[in-house]
């Protein structure tokens, strides 16, 4: 079944607006606008970038509703801060290499940082940021950023630009394509989409074809892979597009095209991953290793890491911390929205990431996430420790909760943390509340509270003030044990 258009209600995009006025910034901060979107009601919000004495200020990163000044559920107003390190910029790189010992790349940046999920974390200071690249002992790479305090040389907190996820993949049959003509032969790239195209990782050149007849289905042909990311990358394309009036597009790591989203197939060798990295805004897929793993190229998997870059353009969700696991949540819920939208009889939907990548199990799963063994079914003090992976099951349950209720379902068997019973609204009405909260909402350092507060204004504006769809945010959110203190419903 397809999701409802978002666009049949009147929420649409808008162009980027002017800088608000010096008043909203303290002295010393810029707000730089990055992104508007115009809500059912008329409601303009505006996402912002924030500096300081020029710096760029992680976390910082503030939203206007209307014509109210800036929010940040991250950092407040900057107070007097020294911009003067007291540690010189090699030697945090030494401090960073000593820690994480990969290749220093580039000059160290400073940064003002508050990223955290607690507050405390999120006490701005002065910091060099890092970054050092190279491959991590499970075989991805990695673009690792290293936030040194620049008064006192401790590594304040880390994030990755590679965002990776070990999914579930198999081919998805015989599907349509769109394709470009390139001299007498076809090229992988989708002129309808953005001129998205998938090319080899080993020769970094698009896939061709002489009739248009896309590979045969074999993982021993190369251009298998390529055929189901290519339509997988399409639907997921459709999908934001139709649903929420959203494009996928990004930058294109090659020259001879336009600025595009791409993806690459027959990553590193035999590697049983499939990752989004934020440093060519591409999309790279292993080729599993053939006994316990299938290629990474199933329809989730395409759309987790597409989502990736979504994420990156609105809310920029750290990939650390609780804020990495609502990134990688988010991802694994559009990857499961994705398979319901397609509708493809040889992946039928479901609520299970990387169900056709791993041979022996799904990889995760959304009605309780700790059928796993390792994922967090609910909140904890401690769940921001976790590997982003792990702690994701809070927002999926949470999703699941929302979309499908509680108890025994045709998509699972789901308990709440809390013993209560939940009463599902429905997957089109909660990936409208999810998307809308994440475009509007949330900024980089959200962590789970503050994604039921940012899922609450979102039921607000979209559906009003305690209706049906606002207790059910809440009645899903207290059943994975995330709490707060809301507006008071009669």
């Amino acid at each position: 079944m397809r999701l409802s258009s978002i666009l049949a209600t009147g929420v649409m995009l808008a162009g980027l607006v002017a800088v608000p006025p010096p008043a909203y910034a303290a002295p010393g901060e810029k707000l730089h606008a990055s992104r508007t979107v115009i809500g059912p009601n008329g409601v303009k919000h505006t996402r912002y970038d924030r500096t300081y004495q020029g710096l760029p200020v992680l976390g910082g990163d503030v939203i206007t509703h209307g014509d109210q000044a800036p929010e940040s559920r991250t950092l407040s107003t900057l107070t007097t801060l020294s911009t003067t390190p007291q540690v010189s910029g090699p030697a945090a790189t030494a401090i960073a290499v000593k820690s994480f010992p990969f290749k220093p790349s580039g000059s160290p940046q400073l940064v003002i940082e508050g990223i955290g999920d607690t507050a405390a974390a999120r006490v701005p200071a002065l910091a060099w940021d890092v970054l050092v690249t190279g491959t991590r002992p499970d075989g991805l790479p990695t673009a690792l950023h290293v936030l040194v305090d620049a008064a006192t040389g401790a590594i304040r907190t880390t994030y990755d630009d590679v965002q990776a996820d070990t999914g579930h993949g198999f081919h998805s049959g015989d599907v349509p394509l769109t394709t470009a003509p390139s001299g007498t032969s076809r090229i992988l790239r989708d002129p309808t989409r953005g001129n998205f195209g998938t090319y080899d990782v080993d020769t970094q050149r698009y896939f061709t074809d002489s009739d248009g007849d896309w590979a045969d289905g074999r993982p021993s042909n190369a251009a298998t892979d390529a055929v189901d990311v290519q339509w997988g990358a399409a639907v997921t394309y459709d999908f934001y597009k139709q649903t929420f009036g959203y494009t996928l597009v990004q930058n294109s790591e090659f020259s001879d095209g336009p600025s595009t989203l791409n993806a690459g197939v027959h990553e590193g060798s035999r590697l049983s991953n499939a990752y989004w990295s934020e440093q060519c805004h591409c999309m790279r897929f292993g080729d599993g290793n053939g006994v316990t793993t299938n290629p990474y190229t199933s329809l989730d998997v395409v759309a987790h890491e597409a989502t990736h870059s979504v994420i990156s353009r609105t809310a920029k969700l750290w990939y650390s911390g609780e804020s990495g696991g609502l990134n990688e949540a988010t991802s694994d819920i559009v990857g499961n929205l994705v398979e319901f939208f397609a509708a493809n009889p040889a992946d039928p939907p479901d609520y299970l990431v990387g169900e056709k990548v791993w041979k022996a199990a799904p990889l995760r799963y959304m009605d309780r996430p700790s059928k796993d063994g390792v994922s967090a079914d609910c909140w904890s003090p401690t769940v921001g420790s976790l590997n982003v992976h792990r702690s994701s099951g809070v927002g999926n349950h949470a999703f699941f909760l929302l979309a499908n209720g509680s108890g025994t379902s045709a998509w699972g068997d789901s308990p709440t943390c809390d013993g209560s019973t939940v009463t599902g609204i429905g997957r089109d009405t909660a990936a409208r509340l999810w998307f809308h909260a994440l475009d509007t909402q949330w900024t980089s350092s959200t962590n789970y509270a503050g994604a039921r507060t940012g899922m609450l204004a979102a039921a607000t504006e979209l559906y009003g003030e305690c209706g049906t769809e606002y207790r059910a945010v809440q009645a899903a959110w207290s059943a994975v044990a995330v709490t707060a203190v809301d507006q008071p419903c009669p």
